[in-house]
């Protein structure tokens, strides 16, 4: 019998590790991914970074003040000559991301092409890649259609190792930009630069302007095949760049959106942005915006004037799935305008929310988790009275256990996912190179999941098969039941304890809910072997009550007392297998009452009562 109930309960459990893998891929779909992100998009190098060389006779390059890179051309009269080189090189997001983008001339964003109204620019495109490619003019418009750099429209596409040579007069002052006519994954891997055409006679708005910052804001598709990393001039905060200024200076920003599917909402802290040029077209009416709204593919210039206090005002998008990483630490779309003369705090930010990363779920009191603890325990008292019954029909017996194994396979699935997140970060940030393989969580999960399994389960085994001895005696069969229950429970109070603690309101109410339901039912366990044969003292119900539901009161105590994250893995991975062994157990009941229409539907509505008690939870901010 114990060798059935065991390997009930490992079909239970290679089952509900069907049901996970597809719950578990939809739970990260909202993180920009997909059910096999990793095997996606860019991959983050780990190790030593090789380093590139510019190809033989690119344009050389020179740091800008706003963080980008400036090609130097060749000149030829009014002739600006710009060779640039398409080819992979490592390019560094933030400080342990860096990843083997496709670049123009070994950089992100491309070098900028800076001329005057009136120069004729021309770029001599090598194609260093093996992916056939083009470069499209964005936005320059008076120009021949063999100019526009669309392959097998206007030209053919460009193979490895191929020159294509684009060449038009900038007629029109404004930005634009040169990028990619390829699919979104070559746009995303870094293929865009910008084109600045300075005015020969600049407007009056425009004059006066002691400073040009280009911001180019660009995504990223990073094990992903979604856009999932967003960057400023090729960096993500961290490291992106502040503009600096002085207090009374009118500066320019030339905003570029080059992702390939996202809108940008660039807000600027103490400072208006007033517009002065759309898509290089002027506009003829007064917009001012502090916050500035940019779609894929559009350029706004805007005019600020440093008339704040001084100090290190925040430049942000204020889509927030732009501004933070999946812990909520700042990151991706966010610089600054400094004034110089004072501290540049840019970076501190970041340091100071360290601290308080993940701090808003707010942990159960220590009372609070103690009375609902008892509440999830000693509801197993709600099934002991049975044992007075006199009549109980088997088919009431088999339909009040497959309501527990619906709430029960719900609750296995949502914890498991609970234990399992941690170990999904640790594999996200060793992916990315920025920790080690997450070899502990892992081993603390499998550690506690075969105890929960096998452990508790060989314990409960074992008094059932002491019980059969003790058959001629239905109070000794019924305590010894109800041990073997008690050893389970106590790991459904550990699993309580650790997810009030960590502040998982919601996981360790469903927690309380469900194992309180399940307890209950328990209790029809415990007194079965009294039905119909002896009808036990109160006393002998508490005190059976007390040794079966104890256990979950107690360990409650202890999973919150001694919380930790990796005790919280610990003890979800605990719940999850003495879950499943009591998922084995109930199974093995229903299969000799027999699984009709009624039993099947029953399990189905426990899951769905589970279902919506998390709904419910969640929907209240729990």
């Amino acid at each position: 019998m114990g060798r059935f109930r065991l390997r009930s309960a490992g079909l239970v459990a290679g089952f509900l590790l069907l049901l996970l893998l597809p719950v578990r891929a939809f739970a990260d779909g909202d993180e920009g991914g997909s059910p096999n992100s990793t095997a996606l998009g860019l991959q983050p190098l780990r190790g030593a970074i090789p380093v590139a060389t510019a190809a033989p006779g690119e344009s050389p390059l020179v740091a800008r003040p706003d963080g980008a890179y400036q090609a130097v051309p060749a000149s030829r009269g009014r002739e600006r000559i710009f060779h640039i080189v398409e080819r992979a090189a490592p390019w560094t997001l933030k400080p342990g991301l860096t990843v083997m983008a496709n670049t123009y001339n070994g950089v992100v964003p491309g070098p900028v092409l800076e001329v005057k109204q009136g120069d004729t620019v021309t770029i001599d495109f090598t194609n260093d890649i093996p992916t056939e490619d083009s470069i499209h003019l964005h936005g320059v418009h008076d120009i021949p259609v063999s100019m526009d750099g669309v392959g097998g429209i206007s030209q053919p596409l460009v193979p490895r190792g191929g020159h294509f040579v684009y060449r038009f007069v900038a007629d029109q002052p404004g930005t634009f930009i040169y990028h990619t006519h390829d699919d979104q994954a070559m746009l995303d891997s870094g293929l865009y630069g910008a084109i600045v055409v300075e005015p020969s006679n600049p407007r009056p708005v425009e004059r006066g302007v002691t400073h040009d910052f280009l911001q180019m804001i660009s995504s990223w598709q990073i094990q992903s095949g979604a856009e999932n990393h967003f960057t400023l001039n090729g960096k993500e905060y961290p490291a992106t760049r502040a503009l600096e200024v002085h207090r009374g200076e009118r500066f320019r920003i030339r905003w570029i959106n080059i992702s390939g599917e996202e809108f940008h909402t660039m807000h600027t802290h103490g400072h208006y942005q007033q517009i002065v040029a759309r898509d290089a077209a002027p506009v003829d009416y007064h917009d001012v915006e502090d916050t500035v709204l940019i779609s894929p593919g559009q350029r706004v210039d805007v005019v600020v004037k440093a008339d704040a206090k001084p100090g290190t005002w925040l430049i942000h998008c204020h889509v927030m799935d732009h501004i933070e990483d999946s812990s909520g630490m700042p990151a991706g779309l966010i610089a600054a305008i400094h004034y110089a003369g004072t501290p540049n705090t840019l970076a501190s930010m970041y340091r100071a929310m360290l601290p308080t990363a993940g701090s808003t779920t707010r942990a159960l009191s220590f009372g609070e988790t103690v009375l609902l603890g008892a509440v999830a325990g000693f509801t197993i008292f709600l099934g002991l009275p049975i044992a007075r019954a006199r009549r109980l029909t088997p088919q009431t017996v088999a339909l009040l256990n497959a309501l527990a194994i619906g709430i029960l396979l719900y609750l296995v699935v949502e914890i498991a996912q609970n234990a399992i997140a941690p170990i999904s970060r640790g594999l996200n940030a060793w992916h990315a190179g920025a920790a080690a393989f997450p070899i502990a969580p892992i081993a603390v999960f499998v550690i506690g999941l075969m105890i929960g399994l096998v452990g508790l389960g060989s314990a409960a085994t074992h008094v059932t098969r002491k019980a059969a001895m003790h058959a001629e005696n239905p109070i000794v069969l019924a305590a010894l039941i109800a041990v073997g229950i008690g050893a389970h429970n106590f790991g459904e109070g550990l699993a309580i304890g650790a997810s009030a603690a960590a502040g998982a309101t919601a996981v360790a109410l469903a927690l309380i809910i469900g194992f309180g339901l399940h307890n209950a039912t328990e209790g029809f366990g415990v007194a079965a072997p009294l039905v119909g044969r002896v009808v036990p003292s109160w006393a002998q119900i508490g005190l059976a009550g007390l040794v079966a539901g104890g256990p979950t009161f107690i360990g409650t105590i202890i999973g919150y007392t001694f919380y930790s994250p990796t005790l919280a893995v610990f003890f979800l991975a605990i719940a999850v297998g003495a879950l499943v062994f009591v998922i084995g157990e109930l199974w093995s009941v229903l299969r000799r009452t027999g699984l009709t229409g009624a039993v099947t539907a029953t399990m189905c509505v426990g899951f769905l009562v589970a279902l919506a008690t998390e709904l419910f939870i969640d929907i209240n901010g729990g």
